[in-house]
């Protein structure tokens, strides 16, 4: 019999993340925010810019909609996991009663060859259980999480326009677009407030819904 194998799903992975950048292409007009650090960079034409940035790695960590999705994903992953792993000893306990009946003589030819079908079958719908279980999660981990991937980039444009920002940057300790920023234009915890604001007043409404 093939080894029971749990699911593989790694944890929050945000890869995608890096297109959370959100650019304003067309320089803004608004004047700074008093809490804002503008960036003055020059094009070839004179005109200066306004820039900031985001880390990647604090927003996904302290983000609650992050942190509430893995939570879930976990949760889902361990029932998965608990589900194959108790089918999976029940079959084992059954090859084990097969064989010690087969090694005392206990069956008959026909015996034996309808109890080799039956748990074979048994065998086939365990592993069939196990990759929809699999590719299930996997498919509703990848929704989720482009989901959660679209409400970033969608906020961090509509910060951008309201703040005045032309560029916001994204630095990550895996894929970092940013060989240097001053930490003066990290304006990553004000995102991660914010983001954290607005989810904190959608949260009661799926709680209603549910």
């Amino acid at each position: 019999m093939k080894k029971i194998t749990t699911f593989v799903l790694g944890g929050l992975l945000m890869v995608a993340a890096a297109a959370t950048v959100a650019s304003c292409t067309q320089p803004s007009n608004n004047e700074p925010e008093k809490d804002a650090a503008p960036v003055k960079a020059q094009n070839k034409g004179g005109q200066s810019y306004k820039i900031a940035f985001v880390q990647i790695d604090t927003l996904t960590s302290q983000y609650q909609k992050c942190k509430d999705l893995e939570e879930e994903f976990t949760k889902k992953r361990a029932n998965a996991e608990s589900t194959i792993n108790a089918k999976g000893k029940s079959f084992a306990a059954q090859m084990q009663e097969f064989n010690r009946k087969y090694q005392s003589n206990q069956f008959t030819q026909q015996q034996f060859e309808a109890e080799q079908a039956r748990l074979a079958k048994l065998q086939q719908d365990l592993e069939a259980l196990q990759n929809r279980l699999s590719n299930s999660l996997q498919e509703e981990y990848q929704k989720e999480f482009q989901a959660l991937t679209d409400t970033i980039q969608n906020f961090t444009k509509s910060y951008a326009k309201e703040k005045g920002y032309d560029f916001i940057l994204c630095k990550s300790s895996g894929i970092d677009n940013v060989l240097y920023a001053n930490e003066a234009y990290d304006v990553t915890d004000e995102v991660v407030k914010a983001l954290n604001k607005r989810y904190s007043k959608e949260s009661p409404k799926k709680e209603e819904k549910k």
